[in-house]
């Protein structure tokens, strides 16, 4: 049976989608007898769009346009694969390293490129809904059964706060468990909500459902999660005429309010900034790898690749990671291909405001749910039927 060329992006998608629920796929697979296969999953699902788009692009048929910030962009980041390379002592180590600054760039040219039928795109919608509502059904059942026989149900054993081999996660927020849910980890959790949330704003049909990746985000009890949220609200409510004539309006006798919101969130100790103030200090004192801030240099020797490293191999900052990287030069390419890619999108060009903001705080892209799902937002939906504020941009 012939495979048409679009069915290999979307079950290439889909294939990357399942690989976002890691306690889910590690119970398939452990029932077959090797839990560790799920680990595949992601690469499978990203060599599948690869292999589309080289195979669009050998087509006579069919032009592929670079942009002069595309190609810009792309010969970069072939140039950082030298460092890289040097700095790396494994395929496996090569492949994180790879994973947490290049891939997602790459994900984003190839979906703005191709265009995705509507069958397909609700498809995917459905299932990421589907697997909103399992994870928010598994969340409330960590409540239920306790976060001890919760982690036994879902992984055979349990070990606070983190599993050292699985990597599953449970931790608490002051009176909340952070259920890993089916994913594997809270902040996970918190951006498959979120990345949802914002996916499910632009489709006529499941703008309705929106509330459900809502309370998933909300769920998830993830600080930086909740400030890309606060932050897209904010900027979307200030966007609108009305909404700064009624800020006019109650600004006067906000002050009192606020005071009042301010005392529990001060008592529950909401309000404080040690662990920036930490993170902070870490930056300053605890990177101890060489960079150039032109063009970075340590590409490899930071990030997931330094596993075991402490620290550095978290850093708690994507911009931190990007810099060492590939150095300003890098960030600021990376920014202008972003800004291309959101040009005459209002709502994406929010999206990317609100994660700029917290990438100051979290290295994002080790986050498996955000290699997937973040790319997406720029998927090519040349059947949408765009409001006045998301033009469709030529």
């Amino acid at each position: 049976m012939k495979l048409e060329l679009p069915k290999i992006l979307f079950i290439g998608i889909l294939v990357q989608i399942f690989a976002t629920q890691g306690i889910l796929m590690f119970n398939v697979f452990d029932f077959f007898g090797n839990w560790e296969l799920k680990t595949l999953l992601h690469p499978i699902g990203v060599l599948m769009c690869v292999f589309y788009f080289v195979c669009k692009g050998l087509n006579r048929n069919t032009k592929l346009r670079l942009s002069i910030i595309e190609s810009l962009l792309i010969a970069y980041f072939i140039l950082s694969i030298i460092p890289l390379i040097i700095n790396t002592e494994s395929i496996l180590e090569f492949y994180i390293a790879f994973r947490e600054v290049v891939l997602i760039f790459i994900l984003i040219l190839i979906y703005s490129k191709s265009p995705i039928s509507h069958k397909y795109w609700r498809r995917i919608l459905k299932l990421l809904h589907i697997l909103i509502v399992l994870n928010i059904t598994f969340i409330i059942l960590t409540y239920i059964l306790g976060p001890e026989q919760y982690m036994k149900l879902v992984s055979g054993r349990f070990i606070w706060p983190i599993d050292p081999e699985y990597k599953f996660k449970i931790s608490n927020f002051y009176s909340f468990w952070r259920s890993p849910g089916l994913i594997g980890e809270s902040g996970a959790v918190g951006l498959f909500g979120i990345l949802c949330y914002f996916l499910f704003l632009e489709d006529e049909k499941y703008n309705k459902k929106k509330i459900f990746p809502l309370i998933l985000t909300i769920l998830s009890f993830t600080r930086s999660i909740f400030l890309a949220l606060i932050i897209f609200i904010f900027i979307k409510f200030l966007l609108k005429k009305k909404n700064l004539k009624k800020l006019e309006i109650i600004a006067p006798y906000s002050l009192p309010f606020l005071l009042i919101i301010s005392i529990p969130l001060y008592l529950y100790n909401l309000l404080s900034v040690k662990s920036i103030l930490m993170r902070i200090d870490h930056w300053f004192n605890d990177v101890n790898v060489n960079y150039n801030l032109i063009y970075g240099g340590a590409f490899g020797e930071v990030g997931g690749a330094a596993r075991g490293e402490g620290f550095v191999s978290t850093l708690d900052s994507y911009w931190l990671l990007m810099l060492t990287s590939v150095g300003f030069v890098g960030i600021i390419l990376v920014l202008f291909f972003l800004y291309e890619k959101s040009l005459g999108f209002q709502t994406r060009k929010i999206i990317l405001i609100s994660f700029c903001c917290t990438c100051f705080l979290i290295t994002i892209s080790q986050s498996i749910p955000f290699l997937v799902l973040f790319p997406l937002i720029f998927i090519n939906r040349s059947f949408l039927n765009n409001n006045e504020n998301d033009i469709k941009a030529n």
